[in-house]
């Protein structure tokens, strides 16, 4: 950061002296005309051109090197910045994602993140050496003729009241078009990754309308800004012309009436632009300015969100962790919602054990084995993994222990093994192989054309749901953690693949403690211990013909799945 910082005011300090050698320049000229050609002093002529073309040569080379230097200080600046605002997305939990759109965050990592370049690399030197400029331009009027010097000012009044409505009205204009890049960016997002359920349910038309009046709306609000700016653009640059006309007639009359020479006089026209460009870019300024506040102010959003879930202050590493799990009176409820989605939970996994989780869809099976990972925190209660409350446990070291296969899979646009290898990348490749037969992926695998070093489509396009459950529960698997959680990982395998999965999980030389979510009986028939959830409530638990001879709702699936009535007879 001080290095971009030192080429970043390196650059200001060659800035500098281009406004002093744009100043020296017609201050050269005007001595040629007074002295070399009305005066007759040739002698001077030499220096003075030898002068001028000094000063053109040193304006170039500051130029370049100031250009150069604000560009590499203000990209290293932005890379600088991308970073550490991914870095802190990446603390972020998962509340934190569901009210935040995609959209809105990739445009608060690159569109808004731009701007706040240009701001630094334009806008900050502009207005300085505009403000030098000005400055130094109006001394030097001052001290040749302060009359034509005042007159010079006569429009700054005018200019000043333009430039302040010109902001009023501009931030909302900029505002309304970045939330409309925002929606658009959303809409364009959402249907990429949602491809396939637009055309398993022919929803192109309706998509196109959606992206449609998106679109029509970002291009509405960026009209809308133009003819805002447009509004006051002529308005200033009428006041640039009307100052040339005031130097040219009053500096004429001086010139006739003996007050100023010809030399003085081309000073004057040769350095209005000092006076009007910095006039003019007001507005450009004012402009660009407000689009930076609607961008910065976003990118402070994610600058200063704090996570809800953190690390404690002094946090707990195990160095022999087991897999114990205990769920101790818990309870959550979502922030959105009226009640609590799960309450009263005591549930308990001793390390190596199997442990079931079943229940009708949306009782909090997958909220259950969230919390274990501190995904989400309970409201109420306490979640324990080798007997410590996982709210003292640092972040990283408790998701360190927990290999997770999850219900909405997603893979990455790598290779097979980097999918496979995700949380362990330096395993060996013998590994990545042994994770893919225990998961029975390593066959559809190699039919792939490059086999584990085939790349897949983004969240896994081109792979079937049950050959994407694979590949994640191999990714868990080599994960190589005392704990184990397997959510909904083979709803989309037929049975005997599942059999297979299940044969070889417990074959596999070092046990971990698995929480099986499932709806299918054959998922958890041999865990140690099965648990059902019912309206938030763990309602019936035990072995697989502890459940059976309960007759409650594992009954009843049992029941159903197996083809027979609960009388006992077959249906």
């Amino acid at each position: 950061a001080r290095e971009n910082m030192g080429k970043m005011v390196f650059g200001m300090i060659l800035s500098v002296c281009c406004v002093v050698f744009n100043i020296i320049s017609p201050i050269l000229y005007a001595m040629i005309i007074d002295d070399v050609i009305d005066g007759g002093q040739t002698s001077l002529l030499g220096p003075l051109c030898v002068g001028c073309i000094a000063c053109a040569v040193l304006f170039v080379i500051c130029t370049y090197s100031s250009q150069f230097l604000l560009e590499l200080g203000s990209q290293n600046t932005e890379r600088d910045l991308r970073k550490q605002l991914y870095a802190k997305l990446q603390k972020m939990d998962q509340n934190y994602y569901g009210a935040n759109r995609t959209g809105d965050l990739m445009m608060k990592l690159t569109g808004d993140l731009d701007w706040v370049r240009h701001f630094t690399i334009f806008l900050i030197p502009q207005s300085i050496t505009n403000f030098l400029t000005f400055a130094a331009t109006l001394i030097v009027f001052l001290i040749y003729n302060w009359k034509l010097a005042l007159m010079a000012l006569l429009f700054t009044p005018f200019t000043v009241f333009l430039t302040v409505k010109v902001r009023r009205h501009m931030r909302p204009a900029h505002d309304r078009v970045r939330e409309c890049v925002s929606q658009l960016n959303t809409t364009v997002q959402e249907n990429i990754s949602g491809n396939r359920v637009v055309k398993a349910f022919v929803r192109e038309d309706y998509e196109m309308e959606r992206f449609e009046e998106k679109n029509l709306a970002f291009r509405d609000a960026s009209i809308n800004t133009v003819r805002t700016w447009q509004r006051y653009a002529p308005i200033l640059d009428g006041f640039s012309n009307c100052l040339n006309v005031v130097l040219l007639l009053f500096g004429g009359i001086f010139c006739i009436t003996g007050e100023m020479t010809l030399g003085d006089l081309s000073l004057f026209m040769s350095m209005s632009w000092a006076l009007s460009g910095p006039m003019n870019m007001i507005g450009t300024v004012i402009n660009d300015y407000q689009r930076f506040l609607a961008s910065a102010e976003k990118i402070m959003t994610i600058y200063f969100a704090k996570p809800e879930i953190e690390n404690p202050a002094r946090a707990y590493r195990p160095t022999a962790p087991r897999g114990d799990i205990e769920f101790r009176n818990v309870e959550y409820k979502y922030p959105t919602s009226k009640g609590p989605v799960l309450q009263d939970i005591n549930l308990k996994a001793k390390a190596g054990q199997t442990i079931g989780i079943m229940g009708p869809t949306g009782c909090g099976k997958t909220t259950l084995v969230s919390m274990i990972s501190r995904f989400m925190d309970a409201t109420a209660g306490t979640v324990y993994v080798d007997g410590v409350d996982v709210r003292q446990y640092d972040l990283n070291a408790l998701r360190g222990i927990i290999g997770m296969s999850m219900q909405d899979v997603f893979l990455f646009s790598e290779t097979i093994d980097a999918n496979i290898s995700y949380g362990n990348p330096d395993m060996e490749e013998a590994q990545v192989i042994e994770c893919a037969v225990d998961a029975d992926a390593d066959g559809f695998i190699r039919r792939t054309p490059d086999g584990y070093d085939t790349v897949i489509g983004e969240r896994g396009v081109g792979l079937s749901g049950g050959q994407k459950q694979r590949i994640a529960l191999a990714r868990a698997l080599a994960y190589d953690t005392p704990i184990l959680i397997l959510d909904d990982t083979t709803s989309a395998v037929d049975m005997d693949t599942e059999a297979y999965i299940q044969e070889h999980l417990r074959a596999r030389k070092k046990k971990a403690t698995t929480l099986i979510v499932a709806q299918r009986i054959s998922s958890v028939r041999d865990a140690d211990c099965i648990y059902i959830l019912e309206n938030g409530r763990i309602s019936e638990c035990g072995t697989h013909e502890e459940l059976l001879a309960k007759r409650g709702y594992y009954y009843s699936v049992y029941c159903l799945q197996n083809g027979i009535t609960e009388e006992g007879g077959a249906v």
